[in-house]
């Protein structure tokens, strides 16, 4: 397929050359500054796109950022990008210039994104943007009053249930706890965490540079429908995507009818805001009713990818260095003896908290960065900023700044605990989180700042704890050979929300004490969980 793209890009160039013409003599008309920022040399009509690994596309712009500085430009065909490495440059543009640089670029291989309504995140700011972003916020904030109404715990002592009883499926029982969770709180169907989570990693798959090669080699996508299998392909995923919402929605109306629908939820939120609003018969257009169900339902998937993929990277973490398994183990049962950690633990489990931060940073989940787009021309330290110039501030490199993240590529947890690193902070019993101070770029820049930092602090917090409380690990022993079974931390989906590829670990429970606590937990749950 990808000799079959090749070949058809270079039947496109007579059009990409036009529109690199049609660009230079703009640019020409626009400014006439000739300042630049410095960056790799540009080859006519391509840019540099040839040497960009798709699948590894942050580990260039490191390497470029090494030899270029914290700010470089460069060009993939004839879109013009901006590369950031430094936390300060980040926030004079993003943060301080919001008002330019929060616009999104074209996901090609998405359609229509940038209208909306089913993708919040990828929109431009228009007023169905503004109506949903307002929306989600409130309800994510009144639910994380509530510590998501103790949802995280009790999936949690499913989810270690089902480790103990089936260890080898660890990875696909991660997602299916996050998608379980986020399913509850979206429309009270946790039945449906699988596919929610199975629906999260092929939306993120079309949105990628490691997806669809139409992402990268955009002329591609105008092809004609009988010959763009990218097209057909994503034209049938989002209206299945957007059914399976939109179904979820009525199927929610109907429950909150009949009373049955549980007021903990996003869904329940909403037709009671509509009735207030005058609308007591819940009856809608379909256009509203589908406005609604890609609100909810995007909430509801991103609320799955976002946290899925750090928690993997945890596990891997904590198998792959045993002494701050030791660390985190000694700390829960000294604070929690034999009952499982919950929220109520939080101010006390300083090193579990810093295990997990230091795993985002070690292990960015967004190693590129979400990608932010010059919504007018603007100049930056004399340098003129052409309108559409996609900005990327790039998290592989930001984490691994000498200065703020001595010895970067390595698992230092320490960093967030021990005076005398520059990330250190007091109270203990307070840093580090996912929701304020250092290192909190991992959830975006300014306006489009991610509204999970709430969630992932309480999601990944709880599971960090508990599954440290039951069980030890490390990296599993080929049963023929005797021999360590290597893991390889770098190998990952290559989304543009990262997870890890897959690997094997051993889970073994740490006492048969702590098994019977486990299964206890289990069966206590069984009966208020569906399923």
């Amino acid at each position: 397929m990808e000799g079959l793209a090749l070949i058809l890009l270079y039947l496109a160039i007579p059009g990409l050359l036009f529109s690199a013409l049609q660009r230079f003599l703009a640019g020409k008309k626009k400014s006439s500054s000739t300042a630049k920022f410095p960056g790799p040399e540009q080859y006519p009509v391509v840019g540099r796109v040839h040497d960009l690994d798709r699948f590894g596309m942050w580990l260039k712009f490191k390497e470029w950022a090494d030899k270029y500085g914290p700010i470089y430009q460069t060009r993939m065909l004839n879109q013009p990008f901006i590369i950031v490495s430094d936390e300060k440059i980040a926030e004079e543009l993003l943060v301080k210039r919001g008002h330019i640089y929060s616009g999104r670029p074209q996901i090609r291989s998405l359609i229509k994104h940038k209208d909306g309504p089913a993708y919040s995140a990828l929109m431009d700011r228009h007023d169905i943007w503004k109506t949903q972003r307002k929306w989600c916020h409130a309800a994510m904030a009144e639910a994380y009053k509530h510590h998501f109404y103790g949802h995280v715990e009790m999936e949690m002592k499913r989810y270690l249930g089902l480790l103990l009883l089936d260890p080898a499926r660890f990875l696909d029982y991660t997602r299916e706890y996050c998608g379980r969770v986020m399913s509850r709180l979206a429309w009270d169907e946790a039945t449906q965490g699988k596919a929610n989570g199975e629906s999260a990693d092929q939306t993120l798959h079309c949105m990628s540079v490691s997806g669809p090669i139409t992402n990268t080699m955009t002329p591609l996508w105008y092809l004609p429908a009988f010959a763009n299998p990218w097209y057909n392909f994503e034209v049938k995923r989002e209206s299945e995507q957007r059914a399976w919402w939109l179904n979820n929605l009525r199927l929610a109306k109907d429950r909150y009818r009949r009373g049955e629908l549980p007021n903990d939820t996003w869904a329940y939120r909403y037709f009671e805001q509509i009735q207030r609003e005058g609308n007591e018969t819940l009856e809608q257009a379909e256009d509203q009713e589908i406005f609604a169900s890609c609100m909810i339902g995007f909430l509801n998937l991103v609320g799955v990818v976002t946290i899925s993929g750090p928690l993997k990277f945890f596990l891997m973490a904590m198998g792959l260095h045993p002494e701050w398994q030791k660390k985190c183990q000694d700390e829960i049962d000294r604070v929690c003896g034999d009952e499982m950690p919950t929220m109520a633990n939080f101010a006390d489990l300083p090193t579990v908290r810093a295990c997990l931060k230091e795993t985002v940073r070690w292990r960015s989940g967004v190693p590129l960065g979400v990608p932010h787009q010059a919504e007018r021309d603007d100049e930056y330290r004399g340098v003129h900023i052409e309108k559409g110039t996609i900005i990327l501030a790039c998290e592989w490199s930001i984490n691994r700044v000498p200065e703020k993240y001595p010895d970067g590529d390595n698992f230092r947890p320490e960093r967030y605990l021990e005076p005398g690193w520059p990330t250190y902070q007091e109270p203990l019993t307070r840093y580090p989180n996912f929701r304020e101070g250092h290192s909190m770029h991992t959830f975006g820049w300014g306006r489009r700042t991610c509204l999970g930092q709430n969630i992932v602090d309480d999601e990944m917090f709880v599971f960090g704890a508990a599954t440290l409380w039951a069980f030890n690990s490390g990296p599993k022993t080929c049963p023929r050979t005797g021999k360590v079974i290597p893991i390889d931390t770098t190998a990952t989906n290559a989304h543009v929300i990262l997870e890890p590829s897959p690997y094997q670990m051993e889970f073994k429970v740490r006492s048969p004490e702590r098994g019977k606590k486990v299964l206890e937990n289990y069966h206590s749950v069984l009966g208020k969980l569906k399923l």
